[in-house]
């Protein structure tokens, strides 16, 4: 064994008992050690996003570990291995498509003021925005499929389409599509439907970057999943770069195919915590400072309680906003409490699944029942009464609310809202059910 491998031998040692086993395999397992002297230490790392974060967060301590084993401190340096960040020939790439018509564009679904800048960073989500930032700059086979999860309103989709309008930004010639797992589901499940993922692209060509939102939404329906599965391998073994966002890890999602999960946990799966108080307080003060919205730091701690849900704070200062302009008098706690309580529960405290968790037990069918399509009104009852509740008990918006109830479109969830708002007075069986059913959920939440 060589001066160089010992060292390095005995420096992963001492990192083995200094952090977590899975921070370790993450970062270090795959490092070496270059080349070392007195004055210099070169380690190599599979990519420059870890070579990014070994800077950013573990510099103090490698410079600990070789103190302690070199007995002096060398400038130290990490390279990478992967081919991205070897020169290349440019003239030898082929040349893109010019972009698309408006009409016809696959980047038309990306929301432009979802930027990278725009993001506000914190430890509950540096990891998921570096590992966005990396794949924009430069696709990795390495991070490929990159995959973050996260609960509703967190982020995951704002990095989706940061990643998109990177792309966009950098190069207006890129093929980038935003696909929504709804549409993609509805393209195969539609009755006249004769497509197949090998004819996928055919409509706008296949596109270099390819962003998958809410897939967890594929488990439902094994034929969409197979399709998909096909579709992934395809594009993963071209080598083009797929950026997918979901509720839960592949492992965690029920009725997923097999093969369809080992192919997403090949890549870097990533995941959005809840924000920190400090955290919402940044993102408030960054989103009332946009909006013109003066807010005092106690108005602003008082409205970060409120939720964890980032949309719902939005919606807030939306609101906020509202109230300033209309009324012409600054914003005190009083006026945030009013408008938070507007809400009988806060977003935060009660999730979807268990709105229909509840109201299925309620009813006594099974939860599969209440979300499919089924039209006998043993299941098309509960179900209308399942999807009022999620409205006026959750702030999802209606494409959120459809999709959590078997990819609907947001126009049955509007229809079904109003008409159960009809007839809950004119039938007072219906009000029973539905304030059952909302003490049930209250219940829940509390015990």
């Amino acid at each position: 064994m060589t001066i160089k491998n010992y060292i390095w031998d005995q420096i992963k040692k001492d990192f083995k008992s200094g952090i977590p086993k899975s921070e370790f395999e993450t970062w270090l397992s795959q490092a070496s050690l270059k080349e070392i002297d007195q004055d210099h230490a070169i380690i190599e790392v599979p990519n420059k996003f870890v070579a990014r974060w070994l800077q950013d967060n573990y510099i103090d301590q490698i410079q600990t570990v070789f103190r302690k084993n070199l007995k002096t401190l060398p400038e130290i340096r990490f390279i990478s291995t992967a081919p991205s960040d070897k020169p290349s020939d440019k003239k030898e790439l082929p040349k893109k498509k010019a972009p698309m018509s408006s009409g016809t564009s696959v980047f038309q679904g990306l929301n432009p003021l979802s930027t990278f800048s725009s993001f506000v960073t914190a430890n509950s989500n540096r990891l998921a925005y570096s590992s966005a930032l990396d794949v924009a700059d430069g696709p990795s086979n390495n991070y490929n499929p990159l995959y973050i999860f996260s609960e509703f309103s967190l982020g995951k989709t704002h990095l989706l389409n940061a990643i998109g309008n990177f792309v966009i930004k950098n190069d207006p010639f890129a093929n980038v599509m935003y696909l929504s797992t709804d549409r993609f589901v509805r393209d195969f499940l539609s009755p006249d439907n004769t497509t197949r993922a090998d004819h996928f692209w055919e409509r706008g060509g296949s596109p270099d970057f390819l962003l998958v939102d809410d897939l967890h939404l594929i488990a439902e329906h094994k034929k969409p999943q197979e399709e998909f599965l096909a579709l992934c391998s395809s594009f993963l073994e071209s080598d083009k770069q797929l950026a997918i966002a979901a509720t839960y890890p592949p492992s965690k999602i029920p009725n997923l195919l097999p093969q369809l999960r080992s192919r997403l946990e090949w890549g870097l799966i990533t995941e959005i915590h809840a924000p920190s108080q400090r955290t919402k307080m940044k993102i408030i003060k960054k989103s009332a400072k946009q909006k013109e919205l003066v807010l005092s730091d106690n108005v602003v701690f008082f409205l970060a309680s409120a939720t964890d849900n980032l949309k719902t704070l939005i919606k807030y200062l939306v609101k906020l906003k509202v109230y300033a302009s209309f009324y012409k008098r600054p914003i005190d706690i009083s006026v945030v409490d009013s408008i938070i309580k507007k809400k009988t529960y806060p977003v935060s405290d009660i999730d979807l699944r268990q709105i229909q968790r509840v109201t299925a037990k309620y009813f006594n069918i099974a939860l599969s029942d209440l979300l499919s399509n089924k039209k006998g009104k043993t299941f098309s009852y509960p179900r209308q009464v399942a999807i009022y509740l999620s409205k006026k008990l959750t702030s999802y918006s209606l494409k959120e609310i459809g999709n959590a109830f078997g990819n609907k479109h947001h126009s049955t969830v509007i229809y079904t809202v109003k008409r159960v708002e009809k007839t809950k007075s004119q039938n007072k069986g219906i009000l029973n059910d539905i304030n059952r059913i909302q003490t049930l959920v209250a219940q829940k939440q509390s015990s």
